[in-house]
């Protein structure tokens, strides 16, 4: 079985753009906690220049049928997530 990269990409939805990395990553603890696998997206030249995290922001994404899921529970600690 071979694995398919890009359908996998397509299938994931941006759940919430965080301004830095610590708090992209405390959510994906959260989720995976509670069962949802995440994936944080960083425009930071491999952490070389994080500041540029405040600029184009951390992006969780999640799978497009854990978004609901997903959603609700980091709306439940009051983070302000994407609209569907």
């Amino acid at each position: 079985m071979e694995y398919d990269i890009i359908n996998y990409m397509e299938n994931l939805k941006k759940l919430k753009i965080f301004t830095s990395k610590i708090e992209a990553e405390i959510a994906k603890g959260f989720l995976q906690t509670n069962g949802i696998e995440s994936f944080i997206f960083a425009d930071d030249a491999g952490n070389m220049y994080p500041a540029q995290d405040l600029i184009y922001g951390v992006s969780l994404m999640v799978n497009k049928k854990d978004f609901r899921s997903a959603k609700d529970l980091l709306d439940a600690l009051e983070f302000e997530t994407e609209d569907e």
